[in-house]
């Protein structure tokens, strides 16, 4: 397996990691998982595609793929949190001048 297609593997690993802490409510853990994931994103070259054999590029989409479904899956988590978060901080104290 090449470089790249392990490091696919390592950001669907992480994209696995957000979505169940998301169903589990772990919001601190979800973020480690999210920055993890961003510093992998970002170390991937533009040329990833394009650098990997031929027959694993078809294993690679698939990961993407798998990956963005996480993401879709989370964001309705994501969503109530926020949600829960502007009750909160209506609910909260005006701070002292």
């Amino acid at each position: 397996m090449s470089a790249g297609l392990s490091a696919l593997e390592q950001l669907l690993a992480y994209s696995e990691a957000m979505l169940g802490a998301a169903e589990n409510r772990d919001w601190p853990a979800l973020a480690r998982h999210e920055a993890d994931r961003r510093a992998l994103a970002d170390s991937l070259p533009d040329t990833l595609s394009a650098e990997l054999p031929a027959e694993e590029q078809q294993r690679a989409r698939a990961l993407i793929e798998r990956s963005l479904r996480c993401d879709t899956l989370i964001q309705p988590g994501l969503a109530r949190r926020m949600d829960e978060l502007r009750v909160l901080l209506r609910g909260a104290a005006p701070a002292a001048e």
